[in-house]
């Protein structure tokens, strides 16, 4: 009887650590949800909570999708614990609410997410100030006053982790932040911009701001964001400048100091023949030039047409530099080249550097076939001598987008693209826009070719 009650006894173990692996290695779907969240308890679903300075803030899941991947290698969905299961007694979270340049927004998870992505919503319009992707360490502060709703996306691939999911949370934030004052760089060189933004500002006749760099200065309007540019180029006088500024409401009043340096431009001597340059720079030419080109750049589009970086317009051999003085047949000219000339085989497309409106597009005796372009805010590039035009006035033209041949018509020596950058009337170096720096024969070859 003994023996026979220990051969049931080792049958029954058997039976149980049998069951016991089937349990563990099939997890059948009859098995209680609770089985997973005491056998998976680290591959649930994240915690994540929002700080403002280290105080957790208000913030809502409005999507959560989390999977777990078992011991058989199958994806199981378990029931998603409800936000109400995380809220104890203690007082609601207050929501976010940034009045300092110094406050740090920030996002903490147990689980540290593959992707993560922000979109900035405005309240009052819907419109999306930003969508980027996010840093959670570090969220970014709205550029201008307001509520915003922050829509902050989480996705986990399950990829080197044991599950996978993605939440979307929903973070209500106000700005109610001082004006904030930034100069693009504080030493230029002739032929540079600066641009000087003001975020979180009312009104422009309410910012006071004094320079004698450039007597034409305005500043363009976005939401709470102020933006205006200082243009330097061989005319504006190298030396230090002081530029006052602050909020006239507050009285408060800075000052910033900015150097101009000067740029050690070109002589070039060029030969061109006389019967080309009589049929193009004669009275006729002057008088059609003066009635279709240089009205156009008077007038700007008021907001930005394009929100990427400039892009080359052509590759090709720098023949002239922007700024050079010139001897034509041995005599001097009273003006300055006032782009870069690049040298490309005849027929090259060109295309335009950034999305803006085509606001010149026909031939003209002195400049050949002529395309000029409105990027905004007083922002313009121009293409001369083009073999051939693919746009029209009143188009918009995209960031890349062909808008022309490399031709020789006009007053031109050969094949070639006149290529210029200006702030409304006054030119700029191009390469600033292109590259970061001037294009100069010692790096062309480097940057453009």
């Amino acid at each position: 009887m003994k023996k026979s009650s220990g051969k049931i006894f080792l049958i029954l173990i058997i039976a149980a650590l049998a069951s016991a692996f089937y349990l563990y290695k099939a997890e059948p779907d009859f098995l209680l949800d609770r089985f997973y969240r005491q056998s998976y308890s680290d591959r649930l679903e994240a915690a994540p909570e929002v700080l403002l300075n280290e105080t957790p803030v208000l913030f809502d899941r409005t999507a959560k999708e989390w999977s777990i991947q078992k011991n058989n290698g199958q994806w199981y969905t378990p029931p998603m614990e409800s936000d109400s299961d995380r809220i104890s007694d203690h007082e609601p979270n207050p929501a976010a609410a940034a009045t300092s340049h110094e406050d740090k927004l920030a996002v903490t998870v147990d689980k540290e997410p593959d992707r993560a992505s922000l979109k900035i919503i405005e309240t009052d319009s819907g419109q999306v100030v930003l969508d980027d992707q996010a840093v959670l360490s570090n969220l970014p502060l709205p550029e201008r006053n307001g509520t915003f709703t922050y829509e902050l996306t989480l996705e986990w691939a399950g990829e080197a982790d044991p599950y996978r999911g993605k939440y979307v949370l929903e973070i209500p934030v106000t700005a109610d932040l001082p004006e904030k004052f930034i100069f693009s760089v504080q030493r230029l060189t002739q032929g540079q911009l600066l641009e000087v933004t003001v975020s979180h500002a009312d009104e422009p006749e309410d910012i006071l701001f004094e320079q004698s760099i450039y007597d034409k200065f305005k500043w363009y309007q976005q939401g709470g964001l102020l933006r205006g540019y200082l243009p330097t180029n061989y005319n504006v006088k190298p030396g230090v400048y002081q530029i006052n500024y602050g909020v006239k409401r507050k009285g408060t009043e800075f000052t910033q100091e900015i150097e101009i340096a000067e740029y050690n431009y070109n002589i070039q001597y060029l030969y061109i023949d006389p019967e080309t340059e009589q049929e193009t720079r004669n009275d006729a030419a002057y008088a059609e030039y003066n009635k279709y080109y240089i009205p156009v750049r008077n007038q700007s589009e008021p907001s930005r047409y394009y929100t990427e970086g400039f892009v080359l317009p052509v590759r090709g051999r720098l023949t002239t530099e922007f700024g050079e003085t010139r001897y034509v047949n041995d005599f001097p000219t009273s003006y300055r080249h006032l782009g870069l000339d690049i040298a490309a085989p005849e027929g090259t497309e060109v295309k335009a550097v950034n999305r803006g409106k085509v606001v010149l597009s026909r031939s003209l005796i002195l400049t050949g076939n002529t395309v000029m372009i409105d990027h905004g805010e007083g922002i313009f590039s121009v293409y001369h001598h083009l073999l051939n035009l693919s746009v029209k006035a009143g188009e918009i033209a995209e960031r890349g987008q062909k808008i022309g041949e490399v031709g020789s018509t006009g007053f031109s020596t050969g094949p070639h693209l006149h290529f210029m950058i200006s702030y409304y009337m006054m030119n700029l170096e191009p390469g600033y826009f292109l590259v970061g720096q001037p294009i100069t024969y010692e790096n062309y070859q480097e940057l453009i070719q």
